[in-house]
């Protein structure tokens, strides 16, 4: 009987420790997200939404691309929700294989708020097209379905089945640039967001209605979404993070700022405005020896999927489980 019960009470550990996906219609296609729920249960949660980089997947950001954020949720009570982006497979003929895309399409949205901005020039390389898009030009690299809305769904839902206290967007690259979206589309469901590499199209960078915290963090070796230039290799135009941060600050009516230079855990330069409206703060953090990554971990993170995920034909994740860079972030969020 003790070794049945040892047995049983095993496989529930495992199931609380693990994420379960939830699949949903949206728009009458199939969608998914992971969920993560800490094993130690608490009368409210705090819930961040975790959203994957282009052609990376749910498990992947969690697994590799975060370094494991699982494990500082667990730390903190926080339930995450990490939706999956539309996703196909395109024939590599150099590598005579399937090539996985996949991506969150912010650039709708921006584009149809500025149909007469051009976000790059002359591209040298054009990203897969997705089978949603029609007529797009070579500028638009990402796909062109409703994530707005899902993301949305998503969120609310998880409201609905938890007491949630606060609720933040956080992505990287373009999860980052989708994070920013939301943030400025759904500004009373979000408490803020953080953009980690995610510098929006030059001339689109949203700005939300109402106040709502910001961090936004570049990498000062980015080559792929530069913080401080306009133009990558590629001919894409990104507006620099600095501009971003100051329209915010501009919008909330923030009355002061400082500026820091740190040494640990990163060698970074933070600018900061508060005193804003509603008492939201932003955030600027420029990494001066990062690259196109979250911080703490290498690039090249989160191209993977774990068995959670076994649908996606993508390799195998590796458990890099790095949180420093996790915590570094959200400590400042939940106030340690």
């Amino acid at each position: 009987m003790r070794i049945i019960l040892f047995i049983f009470f095993s496989c529930i550990t495992f199931i609380v420790h693990s994420m379960e996906k939830v699949e949903m219609l949206h728009e009458g296609e199939n969608r998914t997200y992971l969920l993560f729920i800490p094993e130690t249960h608490h009368n409210s949660y705090n819930l961040v939404v975790g959203l994957h980089g282009y052609s990376g997947s749910a498990s992947g950001f969690q697994m590799e691309t975060t370094g494991g954020f699982n494990q500082y949720a667990e730390e903190k009570g926080i339930i995450v929700a990490y939706p999956q982006g539309k996703y196909f497979y395109s024939e590599n003929k150099y590598l005579k294989s399937k090539t996985y895309t996949s991506s969150w399409n912010h650039l709708g949205p921006l584009i149809k708020s500025n149909p007469s901005i051009k976000i790059c020039e002359d591209v040298r390389t054009q990203s897969p097209v997705f089978p949603s898009c029609q007529n797009q030009d070579n500028c638009y690299w990402t796909s062109c379905v409703n994530d707005s809305d899902f993301i949305m769904k998503v969120t609310t839902l998880l409201h609905d089945r938890f007491s949630i206290n606060n609720t933040y967007v956080m992505g990287l690259s373009n999860g980052g640039m989708m994070a920013q979206l939301m943030g400025c589309t759904y500004p009373k469901l979000f408490d803020g967001v953080i953009n980690i590499v995610g510098m929006q199209p030059l001339g689109m960078s949203c700005i939300p209605k109402s106040p709502i915290n910001l961090i936004i963090y570049g990498g000062a070796l980015d080559k792929s979404t530069p913080p401080k230039a306009i133009k990558t290799s590629s001919g894409y135009l990104y507006e620099p993070m600095l501009s971003t941060l100051n329209s915010w600050a501009n919008q909330f009516n923030c009355k002061d700022y400082k500026i820091s230079q740190l040494s640990e855990p990163f060698k970074t330069e933070e600018m900061m405005y508060f005193n804003c409206n509603n008492d939201v703060i932003l955030t600027s953090i420029l990494n001066k020896e990062a690259g196109h990554s979250w911080p703490g971990i290498t690039p090249n993170e989160g191209y993977c999927r774990t068995n959670i995920q076994s649908e996606i034909i993508y390799n195998e994740c590796n458990d890099i489980s790095i949180i420093s860079g996790s915590k570094y972030l959200f400590d400042r969020v939940f106030g340690e």
